[in-house]
């Protein structure tokens, strides 16, 4: 902040509908930060009402030193320094004791030393001093902030597309020759660097977006993406995710506390969580890193080039070495060293000509029978709806009238 050699000091007003005003958000700021950005130079806050008389409080706030003094309400964010400042210079040039402002008033410092009973009225304001008193005048004033940060940011080169569908906040960074399409929510302090191409239909908050790198209808929450990356749609990144440079984060995929390398591919329906992944790794679909054992939380570690087919689970913490190969379907619970294959599944067994397939039987389509399990000859488990058992099972198949059971 800058000192301006002015005091300057918010009040704090309550309204029925809204409450209290200045705590308000809008587009990364409270109204009364907004109030407080107007001129960008310290401030002190105080109560407003009709029955409290100021001058009990308000000189506590002020230093003497500065000759002027300007009072103003945290309900009103629209308000721009030039007014403010238009309105001090016109108090010198007049030698007056205050210049009244439709809704607030500049000082003369001196004078509220002097004077015994300042009591405040809440005068109604227009254009740049109207207030936020309902959720109407709220969503009113949001837009018109909104259009300001927007048109700021196109005057800098920032191609938007269309200014009625896309919400920025104030904090936000966006370098010229960026992108942003339609239907956009870029918040807190998050930076778009240039030739990055903010598709329609994103959830951004706080996360850096490196150059030429893309991100489509996804949700990205204090992360970073690399150069020349390409994430979604559908993507989720939670906190604490980097991806590097040449990436492909495709389709629900989620990401969380995790590194990948530069020119990985997660491409669908993967979860990689606490982990890390080196360079050019190849994720497949269906993959999930097993991070929790419903008590902690454990990271594990993949290298350079590794391979990990679909359907695989890693489940932490494992370190897998350069160069590995997941096979597909794998449960992997131990590590894998470099240049490793590992398997981790039971072997299939194929029983030809099974006629427990009551859905789709092999002769006609007759009443379907109780399940019961396949004789032990076979893998255990598996239903089987119409193989003969052998005697001793059938004996235990009966009831106690020796009727078979479901009779």
């Amino acid at each position: 902040m800058v000192d301006l050699g002015i005091n300057v000091v918010i009040l704090r007003v309550k309204h029925n509908a809204l409450g209290e005003a200045w705590n308000i958000p809008v587009l990364g700021r409270t109204l009364e930060e907004w109030v407080a950005s107007a001129l960008n130079a310290p401030f002190k806050t105080l109560e407003a009402s009709p029955v409290i008389n100021l001058t009990d409080k308000l000189p506590q706030l002020l230093d003497k030193t500065k000759p002027t003094t300007v009072v103003l309400y945290c309900d009103t964010p629209l308000i721009t320094k030039g007014t403010v400042l238009a309105a001090a210079d016109q108090l010198v040039k007049q030698k007056a004791n205050f210049v009244k402002l439709p809704r607030g008033c500049v000082f003369r410092t001196e004078y509220l030393f002097e004077t015994e009973s300042l009591f405040v009225q809440e005068p109604a304001g227009g254009g740049e001093f109207e207030a936020v008193t309902d959720c109407e005048g709220l969503s009113r004033i949001t837009d018109n902030i909104r259009r300001r940060i927007l048109r700021y940011h196109a005057s800098n080169g920032v191609r938007i597309f269309d200014f009625d569908n896309t919400h920025i906040d104030c904090d936000v960074v966006i370098q010229r020759g960026a992108t942003v399409e339609p239907y956009n929510f870029i918040r807190g302090k998050s930076i778009i660097k240039s030739d990055a191409h903010i598709m329609p239909g994103n959830y951004i908050v706080d996360s850096i977006i490196e150059r030429s790198a893309t991100v489509d209808s996804s949700r990205i929450y204090k992360s970073l993406i690399g150069a020349e990356t390409r994430v979604g749609p559908f993507a989720y990144l939670r906190p604490d995710s980097v991806v590097g440079a040449g990436c492909r984060i495709g389709d629900f995929v989620e990401l969380k506390s995790c590194i990948l390398g530069d020119g990985c591919k997660v491409s669908h329906l993967t979860y990689i969580g606490d982990a890390e992944l080196g360079s050019e790794c190849n994720v497949g679909c269906g993959v999930v890193f097993a991070n929790y054992d419903g008590k902690n939380k454990y990271r594990s570690t993949v290298g350079n080039r590794v391979f990990i087919g679909s359907n695989a689970n890693i489940v932490a913490p494992v370190n897998i070495a350069d160069r590995a190969f997941i096979a597909a379907g794998s449960t992997v619970t131990r590590d894998v060293p470099s240049q490793g294959l590992a398997v981790a599944r039971a072997r299939q067994t194929v029983i030809p000509d099974w006629a427990g397939n009551m859905y789709a039987p092999i002769n006609g389509n007759p009443q379907p029978r109780a399940y019961e399990h396949a004789p032990a000859r076979f893998s255990d488990g598996i239903i089987d709806g119409s193989s003969p058992m052998p005697a001793d099972e059938a004996a235990l198949a009966k009831d106690d009238n020796g009727k078979p059971d479901g009779e």
